[in-house]
C-alpha cells in the first residue's frame, strides 16, 4: 500500500497533460514500460511473456500504440525507451 501511495503522489506532481496519459495507459503497457526503463532494451519475446490475462494480439496492439505515442521506439525485434 506504501508504494502505491508514492506512485500516486508521483503522479499528482505531473502536468496534466502528462497525467492524462498515464491514466489512459493499461496494466500491461505500465509494465512494459518499467520493463524498458530498467533493462533499456527488451525483446519483443520477452514483453509477451507477461502474465496478463489480454491475448497476444491485443498485446501487440498494445505495444503498436505505446510506439505511436513516443513512448518507446521498436527496432526490428527490439523496444528501446525513447532518449
Amino acid at each position: 500500500m506504501k508504494k502505491l501511495i508514492k506512485v500516486l503522489e508521483e503522479i499528482s506532481k505531473l502536468p496534466s497533460i502528462d497525467k492524462k496519459l498515464v491514466l489512459q495507459l493499461n496494466t500491461f503497457q505500465l509494465e512494459v514500460l518499467s520493463k524498458i526503463s530498467k533493462k533499456k532494451t527488451i525483446s519483443t519475446k520477452d514483453l509477451l511473456k507477461s502474465a496478463s490475462t489480454y491475448s497476444q494480439a491485443q498485446k501487440y496492439r498494445y505495444l503498436k500504440e505505446l510506439v505511436e505515442r513516443k513512448l518507446c521506439e521498436k527496432k526490428h525485434n527490439l523496444f528501446t525507451s525513447v532518449e
